[in-house]
């Protein structure tokens, strides 16, 4: 009788008690571990109470080996967030070639694609010129081709219309486009599968990509 009312006492206290602590007697959390902590399989995180919590929520967590953190406790968002979406406006364009435009965005932590391509001329010009009023069907009119590619540490965007060109050399255009931003914390490059088609136009990937 004795050990049972002992144990019942023991599980009120935990029950009763605000925060709960491993590794230390005064947490300030609602679970605190002083120490280290290895997880088997997963944490989750509901995700009704997420969508309904208007505050969200942080994760926090260490990382000795990196130089960003160095030791220190920070939130996840502070360090690297899986995807990021950056717009560019850019501006006073020679004609309609873009050739070169560094993104500063380094190559070791990222990788990126591009999106969402507007080509604007500016007031007054005629944008992409064909000198035919009336071009037949099968006139070849081309089109934008956008392009990321590496150069040195960084990203860089190549933008142009090779097959025609603005009416005159004082015309500009504005390009506006989206950048999306994939950090390699959570993403990686899987490499290149070659599919050879043998002259057909249908074919099957060889195997299915190592990664997945």
């Amino acid at each position: 009788m004795k050990k049972n009312f002992l144990l019942i006492s023991l599980l009120f206290s935990v029950l009763s008690m605000a925060q709960v602590g491993i590794g230390t007697t005064s947490p300030v959390e609602k679970l605190e571990v002083a120490g280290s902590m290895a997880v088997s399989q997963s944490v989750t995180i509901d995700p009704t109470v997420y969508v309904n919590n208007a505050s969200g929520f942080t994760i926090l967590g260490t990382d000795p080996s990196s130089n960003t953190v160095g030791g220190e406790v920070m939130s996840v968002e502070n360090m690297y967030t899986p995807l990021i979406v950056q717009p560019y406006s850019i501006t006073n364009i020679y004609r309609d070639d873009l050739n070169d435009v560094n993104l500063n965005i380094p190559t070791d932590k990222y990788f990126i694609t591009i999106a969402n391509f507007e080509a604007i001329p500016a007031s007054g010009n005629n944008g992409i010129y064909s000198p035919l009023a009336n071009p037949v069907t099968n006139t070849n009119r081309g089109h934008f081709i956008l392009n990321v590619f590496e150069s040195g540490q960084n990203w860089h965007v190549n933008i142009g219309y090779p097959t025609l060109n603005t009416q005159n050399t004082t015309d500009r255009y504005t390009y506006n486009f989206d950048i999306i931003i994939y950090s390699k914390r959570f993403y990686k490059n899987l490499g290149i599968i070659n599919v050879d088609f043998n002259g057909a136009n249908n074919a099957s990937a060889t195997s299915a990509p190592s990664g997945i």
